[in-house]
C-alpha cells in the first residue's frame, strides 16, 4: 500500500494507521505464522535440533539488529526529510541504506569464516549440540547480505509510506523458506536429507530470490523517491544522523542479545530440553508480537512525518491510537496461550518433559503480555520522531534493571519456574516505567507547556480530547 504525501499529513490518523498497518501487521503475522510451520519441520528431528536452533537466535538476531537498527534511523530520518520536501536528501539517504547493507553482509560472512567456533563458545553453545550448531550457522553467516538488504529495503519503503511491498517481500521470504524446508531437511528422490543443516541452506536461498524481488520491485515501484544515482554522495553526516536514532536502536537490539545468551546459559544448565522449550515459546511470542510491530512501523512514519511537520497533535494522537489496537491485540493472544497453552505445545512436542515445561514457559512468562503493547507503540514513536536515545533508555532499563535481576534472582527461589517468571515481572515493572515516558514525552509536544495543567482542569477538556481519539 503506497501511501502520498498529503494523506501522511492530512488523512485521519486512526484510518491512516489502520491502512499503513494492516498489510505489515498481516504479513508479519503471516510470517510469523510460517516461521512456526518452520519449527514445526525441525521439531520432527527431536528435541536436540530444536535446542541447537535456540542456541543459534542470539547470533541471528545480532544480523537482524545491525540491519534493524540501520534500517529504524533510516524509516525515522527519511520520513522526516520527506516531510519537510527534501527530495534528493531523501535519495541519498535511502542510497546510504543500500551500501551500508552490502557492508554488513561481508563482514558477516568473514566472521562466519574465520571466527564461528568461537562464537559458539561465546553464546552458550553445548557440547552436545556444537556441531549441530555449527553446521547450520556456517550457511547463515555466509548467506548473511542477502539478510541484509531486504530488511534495509523494506524500511526505506516504509519510510515513504509503502508498507504493502515490504509485508509482500516478507511473505516470500518465508513463504519460500517454508516450502522449501522439507526437501532441504527430509530430502525428496535424489535430493539428500540434510537435517538442520538442510533449514539453513532453505532459508539463504529464500532470502536470495527475496533480496532480487523487493530490489526489482522497488526501483520499479518508485513513488517520492528517484533513485537517481546522482543524488548520492557518501557522507559521514548522513551516517551520522540514521544512527542518531539507529545507535541507540542498536544498543537496545545488542542488548537483547546478550540477555538472550545469558538465558541460554542459564537454561543450558537444567538441561538442552529447556532450551528447545524456550526456543517453543518464542516462536509462540513472536506469532502474537509481529502484528504489534506491524503496527507500529505503520505508525511511525505517521508520527516522524508529523513531528517533521511540526503538527504535534498528530503525533499524540498516533500513540493513543496505535497503543490502544496493541493492548487489545496482546489481550487476545494472552486468553489463547492461557486457555490452549498445552494443545499449542503439543503440535511441537512428542517428549512429554519438553511439553510440561513448554507448558509451564507459556503460562508463567505471560502473566502480563497486554503491558506490551502500547510499550512497543511509544518506544516505536519515540524513534520515529528521532528520540532514539529516550527509546534506548526505555529499553535498557527494561532489560537490565528489570529482567536481569530476575533472571538471575528468581530461579534460586523457584528453579526453572523462576526463568520463566522473570519474563512476567519485567513486563510489569516496564509497565510503570513506560507511564513515566510517556507523561514525560506527552508535556515536550504540548505547545503550550507552561500551561498543560490548567488546560488538564479546564471544563470538558479532557472529555473533548477522549472523544476526538475515538474518532477514526
Amino acid at each position: 500500500m503506497v501511501i502520498k504525501k498529503y494523506a501522511l499529513g492530512e488523512e485521519r490518523v486512526g484510518r491512516l494507521i489502520v491502512r499503513l498497518s494492516f498489510p505489515a501487521m498481516a504479513g508479519m503475522l503471516l510470517s510469523a505464522l510460517l516461521g512456526l510451520i518452520d519449527t514445526f519441520f525441525v521439531s520432527r528431528l527431536g528435541s536436540a535440533a530444536l535446542a541447537a536452533l535456540t542456541i543459534c537466535i542470539p547470533i541471528e538476531i545480532l544480523l537482524v539488529s545491525m540491519g534493524s537498527a540501520t534500517g529504524v534511523g533510516i524509516t525515522s530520518l527519511l520520513s522526516r526529510t520527506l516531510g519537510k520536501n527534501e527530495l534528493a536528501m531523501a535519495d541519498n539517504i535511502a542510497w546510504h541504506g543500500i551500501a551500508i547493507g552490502v557492508f554488513y553482509g561481508i563482514f558477516f560472512s568473514w566472521l562466519g569464516v574465520t571466527n564461528l567456533d568461537m562464537l559458539l563458545i561465546l553464546f552458550g553453545c553445548t557440547p552436545e549440540i556444537f556441531s549441530l550448531c555449527r553446521d547450520y550457522l556456517y550457511i547463515v553467516l555466509m548467506g548473511s547480505v542477502f539478510t541484509f538488504i531486504p530488511l534495509i529495503a523494506g524500511h526505506i519503503l516504509q519510510g515513504e509510506g509503502n508498507t504493502y511491498l515490504p509485508m509482500l517481500t516478507s511473505i516470500i521470504a518465508i513463504s519460500l523458506n517454508v516450502m522449501l524446508d522439507p526437501l532441504f531437511i527430509f530430502g525428496l528422490g535424489p535430493l539428500p536429507a540434510m537435517n538442520l543443516t538442510g533449514a539453513a541452506v532453505a532459508m539463504v536461498l529464500a532470502q536470495i530470490i527475496t533480496t532480487l524481488f523487493i530490489l526489482f520491485k522497488m526501483y520499479h515501484s518508485r513513488v517520492m523517491l528517484t533513485w537517481s544515482i546522482r543524488h548520492f554522495h557518501p557522507s559521514p553526516t548522513v551516517i551520522a544522523k540514521i544512527y542518531q536514532v539507529g545507535l541507540p536502536t542498536l544498543v537496545m537490539e545488542l542488548l537483547t542479545v546478550i540477555i538472550m545468551t545469558s538465558l541460554n546459559k542459564i537454561l543450558a544448565g537444567f538441561g538442552y530440553t529447556a532450551v528447545a522449550a524456550l526456543g517453543v515459546f518464542f516462536r509462540i511470542r513472536s506469532l502474537f508480537f509481529m502484528p504489534i510491530y506491524g503496527l507500529a512501523q505503520g505508525a511511525m512514519p505517521i508520527a516522524g512525518f508529523a513531528y517533521g511537520a511540526r503538527q504535534n497533535d498528530r503525533v499524540k494522537e498516533t500513540i493513543i491510537k496505535a497503543s490502544m489496537i496493541a493492548a487489545g491485540i496482546l489481550l487476545v493472544a494472552w486468553l489463547v496461550m492461557h486457555n490452549y497453552a498445552l494443545e499449542i505445545i503439543q503440535l511441537f512436542s512428542q517428549d512429554p518433559k519438553m511439553t510440561v515445561l513448554g507448558v509451564n514457559c507459556l503460562k508463567l512468562a505471560t502473566f502480563f503480555l497486554p503491558i506490551m503493547g502500547p510499550i512497543i507503540i511509544l518506544n516505536t514513536v519515540l524513534q520515529g520522531i528521532g528520540k532514539g536515545t529516550s527509546a534506548m533508555w526505555l529499553s535498557l532499563i527494561r532489560q537490565i534493571g528489570f529482567f536481569w535481576p530476575a533472571l538471575v534472582l528468581l530461579p534460586r527461589f523457584f528453579g526453572l519456574n523462576g526463568v520463566w517468571l522473570a519474563f512476567s515481572i519485567s513486563e510489569l515493572l516496564s509497565g510503570f516505567l513506560a507511564v513515566f515516558f510517556f507523561i514525560r514525552l506527552w508535556i515536550q509536544l504540548q505547545e503550550y507547556k507552561h500551561y498543560t495543567i490548567m488546560f488538564l482542569f479546564k471544563k470538558g477538556y479532557i472529555l473533548n480530547r477522549f472523544f476526538a481519539w475515538l474518532k477514526w
